[in-house]
Order: structure tokens, then C-alpha cells, then sequence
């Protein structure tokens, strides 16, 4: 069953969570108001945010989603897949700071990485609601 997606981030990624949600009925969002708009209306089963949505307002957003009592059960995952020079330490950072803030992953979408596969899929797995409890 398709499941109704919210997705937070720049064009540049929509081939990209296309790939990874086929066949999910996708939202997508390009600034803060747009997704506070979009979350007024109930229904998202999932919530993607980009790294670098609307100038880096990733977590912004998220402390947001995680605030609205209609999403409190809603899985969260963030995701990136730009070069952006950051170092293993800061990724794995941000990765902290997603978990701590109610966030279910923070996802490396990039061309060629390691793990590209498994992450992809771990998005199927949350828009079907059957991601394994943390």
C-alpha cells in the first residue's frame, strides 16, 4: 500500500527518494513554510528531510515535526548525498544529533556510497511501517 510521503529538501535529490520510494505518494517541499503548510494536514506516514533543505534547516525542521502531536509516532529520517566536504566526525555528529532529536536515521544517499543499497531500502522499509523498533 503507498504510503503518503513529506519530503524536505532541494530538487537535486528528488530522482534520488524517487528511486528509493517507488510507487509512495510523494510531497515534496522546498522551504520551511511550505512544510509547516504541508504538515497542517494530516496523513504523512513519513517524513524525509534533506540535509540541505532550504539553506540547512534540517534539524529546525525536525525539532518542529517532533513537536506536533499528530507526528509523534511518525518516523523521521533525514538524508544527504551532496559532496559537501564534511568530515567523517561531523557526519557522524549530525547523525547524533537526528537520534537525539527523535529522528530515525541519518542517511547517505550519495552516488557510490558504501551503504547505498541498505539505505535506500531502510526508506522502503519506513514509508511500509515495517522498520524493525530501534
Amino acid at each position: 500500500m503507498p504510503a503518503k510521503v513529506l519530503v524536505a529538501d532541494i530538487p537535486e535529490m528528488d530522482d534520488k527518494i524517487r528511486e528509493c520510494l517507488p510507487g509512495h505518494d510523494l510531497v515534496f517541499v522546498r522551504t520551511m513554510y511550505e512544510a509547516i503548510r504541508a504538515l497542517r494536514h494530516d496523513g504523512f506516514e513519513l517524513v524525509v528531510i534533506g540535509l540541505e533543505f532550504d539553506e540547512s534547516r534540517m534539524l529546525e525542521l525536525l525539532q518542529h515535526v517532533r513537536g506536533l502531536p499528530a507526528y509523534k509516532e511518525v518516523p523521521v529520517v533525514c538524508v544527504y548525498a551532496e559532496q559537501m566536504n564534511l568530515s567523517e566526525s561531523v557526519l557522524k555528529n549530525i547523525d547524533v544529533a537526528v537520534k537525539a532529536l527523535g529522528g530515525k536515521a541519518f542517511l547517505d544517499l550519495s552516488a557510490g556510497a558504501i551503504n547505498y543499497g541498505e539505505d535506500c531500502s531502510f526508506l522502503g522499509h519506513a514509508a511500509s511501517g515495517t522498520l524493525r523498533p530501534n
